[in-house]
């Protein structure tokens, strides 16, 4: 029988959203995924964090990066109190603030394309105290709140793709290895034919024992995930101004036929509603595009 999909979970209707929680319940919360950027950094206690397969022990300090899409959970034994802040990020306005050769999506970028989720602050970094700034501002509102917070996101940001380009990185504690290789391998070639028979034969071990840890260790199965996450880079794409007719190609789908079809099981509409010109995501931003 097969599994439920992954659960997109959350919403954002700002172009960031800053929360500051703390608790001790240890809930159990499956594998899912956001449409937007999030980052959470551990401000006291004890918790693990799984993204993509991999396990990490987190340390107050530490902050954890799930690109769009990503899929992700935390780990936390009941009763381990955990206190942290969690910042949802819109990706078209993180977009939008690239000056120059300053992307502030950067860190999301290489974090997917390096398998580096977690990265520690050294000492040196100023990361933890631009978030508790960022939330002061929000938690006390009043004149201009808005654009000081706006100011504190950019501030923020560039010293989170400071801290990554910088690499401190945070080594995952566990997970399965050939599980783990496995999903960097898909992620990979997500646009390429992708078969149990080819995937069995590239890392040596019997397709059904392959299946079975794969659906261990993330609770579906390897055609779910590859059809979720090309569907999500799908999504992306459309959103940066391509065509349908374009992506369906780009993530794997021949037929022009079956992407439409896929996409709106997915996502409740079909691809031509996502997608997004430039100016579009401009203009909502307040800047003038043609002056960009």
């Amino acid at each position: 029988m097969e599994p439920l999909q992954y659960e997109a979970r959350g919403y954002l209707k700002e172009p960031f959203r800053l929360f500051h929680l703390a608790d001790g319940r240890g809930e159990y919360i499956e594998y899912h995924y956001h449409t937007f950027h999030k980052i959470i950094i551990l401000l006291a206690g004890r918790a693990g964090y799984a993204v993509e397969g991999e396990r990490y022990e987190l340390a107050p300090g530490d902050f954890v990066l799930v690109g769009s899409g990503s899929i992700h959970r935390p780990v936390v034994e009941t009763g381990d109190y955990y206190e942290r802040m969690i910042l949802y990020i819109a990706p078209d306005y993180l977009r939008a603030l690239t000056v120059g050769d300053c992307d502030p999506s950067e860190c999301f970028r290489q974090a997917q394309e390096t398998f580096q989720y977690v990265y520690r602050d050294e000492g040196g970094s100023r990361v933890r105290p631009l978030f508790q700034a960022l939330a002061e501002t929000v938690r006390q509102g009043g004149y201009g709140a808005a654009l000081l917070a706006q100011a504190q996101f950019t501030e923020l940001m560039v010293e989170v793709n400071r801290v990554c380009r910088g690499g401190h990185q945070v080594q995952a504690a566990s997970g399965d290895s050939k599980v783990v290789a496995l999903l960097q391998y898909l992620n990979l070639h997500l646009t390429e034919e992708l078969t149990i028979d080819q995937l069995s034969e590239r890392f040596y071990v019997s397709k059904y024992h392959m299946m079975r840890r794969f659906r261990r260790e993330t609770g579906y199965s390897i055609h779910g995930y590859v059809t979720e996450k090309r569907l999500l880079l799908a999504q992306r794409l459309l959103a940066q101004g391509a065509s349908p007719s374009e992506v369906g190609a780009q993530v794997g789908y021949q037929d022009s036929s079956t992407f439409p079809r896929a996409y709106k099981k997915q996502f409740g509409r079909g691809p031509s509603a996502d997608v997004v010109h430039e100016s579009t995501i401009c203009m909502e931003l307040g800047k003038n595009c043609d002056l960009q």
